[in-house]
């Protein structure tokens, strides 16, 4: 089994400091490396500081996300390296998993997890899978450039591994971090964008069928000028607006490949800009499908409707009902169960004593 000590994750904290506790506290003793780069407006809290232990490298950056995550990719130094929110976790298990099959398929330069949504209401966590249409890429061991076409079927990326959240090979994991995140884009979702372009290219990501990614839903996402949420990738692929911005995307992308050795060099810059147009394509089209407008209705009455309306419906939501709101929260026990019904493996008792830690953690919060 291999050794956690072989992993760093990279934690790029904001204005969280209850969860930064959490995460120092969740992996301690685990000999996974936390590499702490806190943005946050303030430091941590000394004592905190101070308690972390020989596997914490925490930095106060109070500085933008992108520069956090190129600083990152200048200084990890473990085999082995992973994003990681600071309000999201990792399944130990899963991990081991992910870092086993990356040491027996040396083809390989990083693996992705199943995922799994989690939040908090009422003294119980509930949850749901995301992201449960990815699979391996066809064709993931031929040539670089023929792996980044089957990794966007027209334009659409969601069937193939999602790389943001992948552990990955420290070399590739810093060429990609290194390099999508570089400058600014006046879209935030650009970066992501770049990384899938950049990682698709430099080598196969495997799917490793056990549970590793649990992505809270505890806060809401974080949106800045340096993660603009109010442009999305579509627009800023296609608009006049933001050409420059865009044929810059398209040379940072065709250096980092060709740089890399991708193959074949001739054809990078024509592939990378065709996928991406593409992507465009598929993206301005998203939001105009019937389930999107519905999504927009179904948050426009959330936004509107009172809190003890909300919470009365969910008491009372039944299956029928759930499917119509498109609301898939069920209680944690349950969607573990979805998941091991759909093949995806994971450590009852681990997942047992993560519930326990969840509920002892919002059960001091509200205490705060």
């Amino acid at each position: 089994m291999t050794d956690l000590r072989d992993l760093t994750l990279v934690i790029p904290a904001y204005n969280r400091p209850a969860y930064l506790a959490r995460q120092i506290e969740y992996w301690a003793g685990s000999g996974v490396q936390l590499c702490i780069l806190d943005g946050s407006k303030n430091s941590a809290d000394t004592d905190l500081v101070a308690h972390m232990g020989a596997d914490v490298h925490y930095e106060y950056m109070p500085i933008g996300f992108n520069e956090r995550l190129v600083h990152a990719s200048n200084i990890v130094k473990t085999k082995y390296v992973a994003l990681l929110g600071d309000d999201e976790l990792y399944v130990k298990q899963g991990l081991r998993d992910c870092l086993d099959l990356l040491d027996m398929d040396q083809r390989l330069i990083g693996c992705v997890g199943r995922s799994l949504f989690f939040f908090h209401r009422e003294g119980e966590i509930y949850g749901h899978q995301v992201y449960g249409k990815s699979q391996d890429v066809p064709e993931m061991h031929d040539d670089d450039l023929r792996r980044l076409r089957n990794s966007f079927p027209q334009g659409d990326p969601s069937g193939a591994p999602y790389l943001l959240y992948g552990v990955f090979r420290k070399e590739h994991w810093c060429t990609m971090f290194g390099s999508a995140y570089s400058r600014h884009y006046s879209s935030g979702y650009v970066y992501e964008l770049a990384l899938l372009l950049i990682g698709a290219c430099l080598g196969p990501t495997k799917m490793v069928d056990s549970l590793v990614w649990l992505r809270s839903g505890e806060n809401p996402a974080m949106s800045s000028a340096a993660v603009n949420r109010k442009i999305g990738t579509g627009e800023w692929g296609t608009s006049p607006e933001f050409a420059s911005e865009y044929e810059d995307f398209i040379q940072r992308i065709t250096g980092v490949l060709t740089r890399c050795g991708v193959t074949p060099s001739e054809s990078i810059e024509a592939m990378v800009r065709d996928v991406a147009e593409q992507f465009f394509a598929y993206s301005l089209h998203k939001p105009h499908r019937p389930i999107a407008y519905w999504h927009r209705v179904l948050s426009f009455a959330a936004r509107n409707t009172p809190r003890w309306a909300k919470t009365l419906l969910k008491r009372n939501m039944t299956k029928t009902l759930g499917t119509v709101l498109d609301y898939k929260g069920v209680a944690f026990d349950d969607a573990l169960k979805q998941l091991r019904d759909s093949g995806v493996a994971f450590n009852k008792e681990e997942m047992n004593d993560l519930r326990t830690f969840l509920l002892a953690f919002h059960s001091t919060l509200r205490e705060i």
